[in-house]
């Protein structure tokens, strides 16, 4: 029986990370449910994984490239958001979480608008915004706990593998947008301000 992992390069430009110092043991099978196959999960996204089968999955984040208000139901991210319609978003765990009723992805901007029936509140430029797994006032609330960042960029297919960074330290800027919350589950991370 053959597993069938494929594993398709694709060159960002830019180093993600300063330094690896650790990446989990062995590789992972990305499960890409909830994904577009395709899609380029970038490099320095927040990844959880299973070592007892093998399979990590990504925390869909998002950086917000411009200041919301607090009734705004429009927001926007840096282009190339994992994000579909359906899914819940938020800003802070144990906020605000509600579904995303388009995304506007048209244009030479260098960021989508992400529209919510709902809002969830001012968000400030340079804040990140993630995948919730429920809806509500104040049910926001991870979908999976990161434990690393995702090595490289990857493509989303059937059975690509990947691997995951657990030490070193990333470029924050060049990383999709991780709010404090996720950055506190992976101390031994280090999120560098450097270019």
């Amino acid at each position: 029986m053959s597993l069938q992992i494929t594993k398709e390069v694709v060159a960002s430009g830019a180093p993600i990370f300063q330094k690896v110092l650790e990446t989990a043991r062995g590789g992972f099978t990305l499960d890409s449910t909830g994904l577009t196959k395709g899609a380029t999960i970038p490099g320095g996204a927040p990844i959880a994984y299973d070592e007892s089968t093998r399979k990590a999955k990504v925390l869909k984040t998002a950086e917000v490239v411009e200041n919301a208000g607090a009734s705004a139901t429009a927001y926007q991210v840096k282009k190339g958001s994992l994000f579909n319609v359906g899914d819940y978003i938020a800003n802070v765990k144990g906020g605000k979480a509600f579904a995303i009723t388009s995304i506007d992805a048209s244009g030479s901007n260098d960021y989508d608008t992400i529209n919510v029936g709902t809002s969830i509140g001012a968000i400030s430029k340079g804040d990140a915004v993630f995948q919730s797994s429920a809806t509500g006032a104040t049910a926001a609330a991870f979908n999976i706990t990161p434990q690393g960042l995702l090595y490289e960029d990857t493509v989303v297919a059937t059975n690509s593998d990947l691997s995951v960074v657990v030490r070193g330290t990333v470029y924050a800027r060049r990383a999709p947008g991780a709010t404090a919350e996720i950055k506190a589950l992976m101390p031994l991370i280090i999120f560098s301000q450097s270019f």
